[in-house]
């Protein structure tokens, strides 16, 4: 015996409904009713501009400032004085040895991508911080940061640390405010 039009079409709703419902479930746990969606016309264009591009969610980072600890996990000795100042549409500081400034542009809400890096042209020394210890070349540290720097994508604050990622996902550099 042959199931109706009318028949056929309700189990296939049921079914429907039955196979969304986990589904519905996942996301109501994924996205918690304080974080729902502003409707667009509810954002100015002023309270964007206002905002800081590299922002990720937490407290604004806006005019911090951020020692380097550590590129790729490599320690960078207290005795190396990297600096970075956030500013509105560029990174700058001390590499080390130089001042550098590194423009980028925002991508998505919470990614970026540095478009330009300048830096002083100065000849960097190599010290010996700790007398009979292993000396340090600060233009080798220097370098690899300015280079790490040019590859990260999206950046986290947690507590007082500052962690950037390259766009693989990976932990690029840690700062620690200053």
């Amino acid at each position: 015996m042959k199931k109706s039009n009318k028949q056929a079409h309700a189990a296939s709703n049921s079914r429907r409904q039955f196979l969304l419902f986990p589904l519905a479930a996942i996301a109501s746990q994924c996205l918690p009713s304080a974080l729902a969606i502003a409707a667009p016309e509810a954002i100015t264009n002023r309270e964007v501009e206002e905002g800081c591009p590299l922002n990720s969610g937490g407290p604004s980072l806006l005019d911090s400032e951020w020692r380097v600890e550590s590129v790729y996990g490599n320690t960078i000795p207290q005795a190396v004085d990297m600096i970075m100042k956030v500013n509105r549409h560029s990174l700058s500081g001390n590499s080390g040895c130089n001042a550098y400034s590194a423009n980028f542009k925002q991508v998505g809400y919470t990614g970026f991508r540095v478009i330009k890096v300048t830096r002083g042209t100065r000849g960097c020394p190599i010290i010996r911080p700790v007398k009979g210890g292993p000396t340090i070349n600060i233009g080798d540290l220097e370098g690899g940061y300015l280079r790490t720097l040019r590859r990260m994508g999206s950046v986290q604050q947690v507590n007082n640390k500052l962690v950037f990622y390259n766009r693989s996902g990976n932990v690029g550099i840690i700062m620690a405010r200053k």
